[in-house]
C-alpha cells in the first residue's frame, strides 16, 4: 500500500461510450487512486448525467464551452493534490495492476519524475481477447536519465502517451508555464510537448510489459493527419526556442530541428495526398525559405509535378 496521494485527471469529451469502463478499469485497480478528477469538455450530454450515482466519489467539473484537450488537463491539474499525477483518457483500459506496479517503481526509484508504461494497441474496438490473454508479470523496468530518456523519446515518440504515464507533481509543477502545463497554443501535440520537457529535465522509467489498451480509432486518426502534423511542426518549434530553459545539449537540439524538418514534410505529404497540391507546394517552398534541406526541395519537385505517391502509415493505416 502507497502512503502517496495519488491523483486521476481523466479529461472527456463525449466519451459517453467508453468513460464508465474506462472508469471501472481505474477504481479496479489493485492500488486504487485517492482522487479522481474528470473534467467534462462541455460534452453533449453532461457527463455527470452519463455517470449518475454509480462514482460517488468522483469528482466531475465541467467547462461552460469546449477548450480542448489541453485546458481539460490544465484544469484538473490545476485541482489535482497528490503526490502523483496521472492523465487517463477517457476511452482506454488499465490492467489491473498498473497503478501498484507503477507507483511502486516511483517510489523505489526516488529521482525518477516519472513513469512511462507500455500498452496494448486495439485497432478494431474489442479489447476483451487482449485483457483475456494478458497475465500479471514481473515488470521489466528500465531507468532512463535525463539525457539518455530524451534521446529514447524522440527516437520512439509513440511509445509514451498520457493514458499509460504517472508523474510526480512536484516535476509538474517546475514544468509548468504561466501557471499552465499543457500548452493552450497548439491544437495537437500538447503530450509530445509536455514529455519532451519533462525529460529534458529529470530522470524517467520505462516500465516495458504492457499493462493497460489504448484504443486506435483510424477515422479519427485520419481526419486529423494535417493537425497532427503541422501542430508538431509548431510543437517542436516551441521547444527549440526554450532550449537554452530545458538545458539542451547541441544533440538534441539538432536532433528537434531534424523532426520539425520531418513533421513538416509529412504534413506536405498529406496536404499532396487528400489533394492539395497547390498548398502543399506552396507549404515546401515556405519551408526550404525557411531551412534549406535536399529532402525538402527533392520533395518539393516531386509534389509540383505530381509524381508523390508515397502513403503515410499511421495507427494502422496509409494515407
Amino acid at each position: 500500500m502507497s502512503n502517496n496521494r495519488i491523483s486521476v485527471i481523466m479529461p472527456a469529451y463525449n466519451s459517453d461510450a467508453t468513460i464508465c469502463v474506462t472508469l471501472d478499469s481505474l477504481i479496479n485497480q489493485q492500488l486504487p487512486p485517492d482522487e479522481i478528477i474528470v473534467v467534462d469538455d462541455h460534452s453533449t450530454t453532461p457527463v455527470s448525467e452519463i455517470l449518475g450515482n454509480r462514482y460517488p466519489d468522483v469528482r466531475v467539473i465541467r467547462h461552460d464551452t469546449n477548450k480542448g484537450v489541453h485546458h481539460a488537463r490544465n484544469t484538473g491539474f490545476a485541482e489535482a493534490t497528490g503526490e502523483f499525477v496521472y492523465f487517463l483518457d477517457a476511452d482506454d483500459i488499465l490492467c489491473p495492476e498498473y497503478m501498484k506496479v507503477t507507483v511502486r517503481a516511483l517510489e523505489e526509484n526516488p529521482s525518477a519524475a516519472a513513469a512511462f508504461g507500455s500498452f496494448y494497441k486495439c485497432f478494431d474496438g474489442n479489447a476483451e481477447p487482449i485483457l483475456y490473454e494478458h497475465k500479471e508479470q514481473e515488470p521489466e523496468i528500465k531507468s532512463l536519465s535525463k539525457g539518455e530518456g530524451l534521446t529514447f523519446y524522440l527516437d520512439h515518440t509513440g511509445a509514451f502517451i498520457p493514458s499509460f504515464s504517472i508523474f510526480r507533481k512536484s516535476a509538474l509543477d517546475q514544468i509548468s508555464r504561466n501557471s499552465d502545463l499543457f500548452s493552450t497554443s497548439l491544437v495537437s501535440n500538447e503530450d509530445f510537448q509536455m514529455f519532451v520537457r519533462v525529460l529534458a529535465k529529470f530522470d524517467a522509467l520505462y516500465i516495458q510489459n504492457p499493462m493497460g489498451v489504448y484504443f486506435l480509432r483510424p477515422n479519427s486518426i485520419s481526419r486529423d493527419q494535417a493537425k497532427i502534423w503541422s501542430s508538431r511542426a509548431i510543437a517542436l518549434d516551441s521547444l527549440i526556442d526554450i532550449s537554452d530553459e530545458l538545458s539542451l545539449s547541441a544533440f538534441h537540439i539538432s536532433l528537434l530541428k531534424k523532426m520539425r524538418g520531418s513533421a513538416a514534410r509529412l504534413y506536405a505529404r498529406v496536404l499532396a495526398n487528400s489533394g492539395a497540391r497547390k498548398q502543399a507546394t506552396e507549404h515546401l517552398f515556405n519551408e526550404f525559405k525557411r531551412s534549406p534541406q535536399i529532402k525538402t526541395l527533392v520533395l518539393l519537385f516531386l509534389v509540383f509535378f505530381g509524381l508523390q505517391k508515397k502513403k503515410i502509415e499511421y495507427g494502422g493505416m496509409k494515407y
